[in-house]
């Protein structure tokens, strides 16, 4: 459940509707599907068959395989922290509207119902007119990010004493709340709009390879994967516990999580436009709009008991939130207390908390949402995919030794999922990861104006690739996992 909670996160609710929309709707959803089955799938399986089977965090099960590659486990686990100290702050903000919401409960309009764009910007973020003009710090968000650590602290402080007991309620409501707003949605007017449009769905974006690379990088993203969240829990099953079942139940929680999101989000979208007289390209949004301004907006303009489904939205979204930054804080914790085993849990957490608290104190100016866009986009579109790249070339490097792990603890194993199933999943994974690693540096090189990007960087990253298998093939070739 803990698992599910965290890969079904944000991304699911703000990212894979915008995804399907942009992709063509039915296009992209089997672009998706077959991604998801031949490489999200294996990745996710490696990952948790791994920190089962070495029983150790990120950092020791690397340096299991060799003492070179500790590192990686601790990129990943300083990954997280990253994340973890702006998605704090996101919380707060959907805490604050959901203290709006209730406060507003008996009344008719809500106080975002004039303008919801300017409530979000000014009256809750104190946005400032760019990122050189640093502004105030916004007391409301101040105070809002020390209530969010203080409930992430008692989540979290006795690890999974604490944890188990949190995720049975805030793992499994997201999918009835969901459901009652895709529901409520759809007896809008106009929802059979929707679905005649997603009928007429342009099937020649299937052969469209921009349409392959959303999907995977939103599988890719959305899994949880490269930072040490799945080593946190599963490094504590028995070591003889199924892999493959467990593996695909998260997978298809998630997924369940995504196009219930993708339901509910496009019945709002259709809803709004046919309520303002425009097209559904108009109201359409990328993350924070979507889920701060335009659904807040299509809630208030509901012909009857808005605040109560404003409610139940913004309890969604905090939940959804909440168990991925549980899981975060998690793959951040059981590092760290390995290294110090002999100081209480109680107090590894709350120095822990303590620090990344004082970390996204940067994100609560004037400017701070300039800032925190700035490093999500470092962090998503460079360092878990380098992590993800060095990952599925040392899963493919080892593959041999450690493919009759999963073999003897997987239930499908006479069916489909073996290990030449693997090996070519994880060889595709090493193809895909790279390219999209090479197209994010690449247009980065080329928005500074280096004409010649593309061909220079094809060439770094093709003399990168030849060192790193040269280097895992030769120098840590003798691979031997110790216990």
């Amino acid at each position: 459940m803990a698992a599910i909670g965290s890969a079904a996160g944000l991304w699911n609710l703000w990212r894979f509707p915008y995804q399907v929309y942009d992709n063509w709707w039915w296009a992209f959803i089997v672009a998706y599907l077959v991604i998801l089955l031949i490489l999200g799938l294996s990745l996710l399986v490696w990952e948790v068959a791994f920190w089962q089977y070495t029983q150790k965090w990120a950092p020791w099960a690397f340096g299991s395989v060799s003492k070179y590659l500790k590192w990686l486990g601790w990129a990943g686990i300083l990954t997280a922290a990253v994340i973890l100290s702006y998605y704090a702050v996101v919380i707060w903000w959907w805490i604050d509207y959901l203290g709006y919401s209730i406060k507003w409960l008996f009344n008719w309009i809500l106080p975002w119902a004039n303008d919801a764009k300017t409530f979000f910007f000014s009256n809750v973020l104190h946005l400032t007119k760019d990122i050189s003009v640093v502004g105030n710090i916004s007391i409301p968000v101040l105070i809002g990010t020390v209530i969010t650590w203080i409930l992430i602290y008692f989540t979290t402080f006795k690890s999974v004493k604490s944890v188990g007991k949190v995720v049975l309620f805030t793992a499994t409501l997201p999918f009835i709340t969901l459901a009652i707003l895709a529901i409520r949605w759809a007896t809008l007017p106009w929802a059979s709009e929707w679905l005649h449009y997603l009928l007429w769905a342009n099937w020649d974006k299937l052969a469209d390879l921009s349409t392959w690379i959303a999907a995977a990088g939103q599988i890719f993203f959305t899994l949880s994967l490269a930072m040490g969240i799945m080593i946190a829990y599963w490094a504590l099953k028995p070591k003889d516990s199924e892999i493959v079942k467990s593996t695909i139940i998260v997978a298809i929680g998630n997924t369940l999580v995504s196009f219930l999101s993708a339901i509910a989000v496009f019945w709002t979208l259709w809803y709004l436009a046919a309520k303002q007289g425009v097209e559904v390209s108009k109201v359409v949004a990328w993350w924070p709009s979507l889920v701060f301004v335009t659904i807040p907006k299509t809630i208030s303009l509901l012909p009857a008991l808005q605040s109560l489904f404003a409610v139940i939205f913004f309890v969604t979204v905090f939940l959804l939130a909440i168990d991925s930054a549980m899981s975060l804080i998690e793959a951040v914790w059981v590092a760290i207390r390995d290294k110090f085993k002999n100081v209480k849990i109680e107090i590894i957490t709350l120095i822990l908390v303590v620090v990344l608290w004082l970390s996204s104190l940067i994100y609560t100016f004037g400017n701070g949402l300039y800032v925190l866009d700035i490093v999500d986009h470092f962090i998503t579109s460079y360092s878990m995919l380098f992590i993800w790249v060095m990952e599925a070339i040392i899963f493919l490097v080892i593959w041999k030794k450690f493919a009759y792990f999963i073999d003897e603890h997987n239930d499908f194993r006479k069916i489909w999922f073996n290990k030449w199933y693997l090996l070519v999943c994880w060889f595709l994974s090493i193809l895909i990861l790279g390219y999209l690693l090479y197209k994010n540096i690449a247009g980065w090189l080329s928005y500074w104006g280096y004409d010649k990007s593309y061909l220079i960087l094809y060439g770094v990253y093709t003399l990168v690739a030849i060192y790193s298998f040269s280097v895992l093939f030769n120098v840590i070739g003798n691979i031997t996992f110790k216990k």
